[in-house]
């Protein structure tokens, strides 16, 4: 038990390892062929002493082994390469970044209430993000990474072609919206974004409308999705945009809303809740929560479908 404990205290210098290797490219390096010690040090500046240890706990990672001096990338490792249809390489990087920060400042959110990255930052977490186009590209593409993985089988868990069009709000460089599309040939299908990340997606197969959903929500879709939108917001912020999307439906329209469920993820939402304290100034709800918010905003519960480990898709129609 003891031993166990002082592991955990040091779980962080496996994955500070792992980011800082996607960080400075050495996975892809190694990808391109520079798979030696002596490649990479000629390809980049390097100490030696600390890459060679570096290229050890990688090797201890399970990421990558060494054969007779030759560095060859495990399929784990191939997974933190830019060049893997499947890469976490920047799930990898964003939560060694600012959000670590934010973690290593939790006495000031549990002693205060209000969030550790606005104290620290001086900005709201995404207000942050807008003001440097490197920083909100390298979020957007970890989130994608998320939801790629996580809305793979929504389509086996959900029949959308029961509508003719759906909007995706706030769906970021367009995962999900593009699994739908590509499951519901029939169906129209839109993606709702801000101009600043609407530029970052490539290879759509739906339409890209720029807004704000804070502003207005175009008419254009008889269903409106929001995946993990809500939880990022505090309650009267999240009516604010439930507000919107109210009047963006047609009457008996449908909104789904995929988030994490805390009465039913009881082991994992206790964590998941305090990321949200600390980077926004949110927190994880229950059913009934979510249930209490948009009645509030005249939509009626239907139902609620499990659609991976954390995430369940929240059904509801305008009435």
């Amino acid at each position: 038990m003891k031993s166990d404990l002082k592991n955990t205290f040091t779980t962080y210098w496996e994955y500070m390892a792992l980011q800082t290797a996607c960080k400075k490219n050495i996975f892809d390096l190694i990808f391109a062929g520079k798979n030696t010690i002596k490649k990479l040090l000629v390809s980049e500046n390097f100490n030696e002493a600390v890459l060679t240890d570096l290229i050890d706990a990688l090797e201890q990672a399970k990421t990558l082994t060494v054969v007779k001096n030759k560095i060859i990338l495990t399929t784990k490792g191939e997974l933190l390469t830019e060049q893997h249809k499947d890469t976490l390489k920047y799930a990898c990087i964003h939560w060694a970044e600012e959000t670590m920060t934010a973690w290593q400042n939790l006495n000031y959110t549990l002693t205060t209430g209000k969030q550790a990255f606005k104290h620290i930052f001086k900005k709201p977490f995404f207000d942050y993000l807008a003001e440097d186009k490197n920083k909100l590209e390298g979020y957007h593409k970890a989130m994608n990474e998320y939801a790629r993985d996580d809305y793979k089988n929504i389509c086996e868990k959900h029949d959308f072609n029961i509508h003719n069009s759906i909007i995706d709000v706030g769906g970021s460089l367009g995962a999900l919206i593009k699994i739908i599309a590509k499951n519901n040939v029939n169906l129209k299908c839109y993606l709702f974004e801000l101009p600043e990340v609407a530029t970052l997606i490539k290879n759509n197969n739906y339409k890209i409308i720029n807004g704000n959903f804070f502003d207005n929500i175009p008419q254009v879709a008889e269903a409106l999705i929001m995946s993990r939108i809500i939880h990022n917001w505090n309650n009267l912020k999240a009516l604010q945009i439930l507000k919107n999307v109210y009047k963006s439906l047609p009457k008996n329209g449908t909104l789904y809303i995929i988030e994490n469920l805390t009465d039913k993820i009881e082991d994992k939402a206790s964590l998941l809740s305090l990321n949200m304290h600390l980077i926004t100034d949110s927190y994880e709800r229950s059913l009934l929560e979510y249930n209490i918010l948009l009645e509030k905003t005249n939509f009626k519960y239907i139902e609620y479908k499990k659609i991976n480990e954390l995430q369940y898709l929240i059904i509801y129609k305008k009435i």
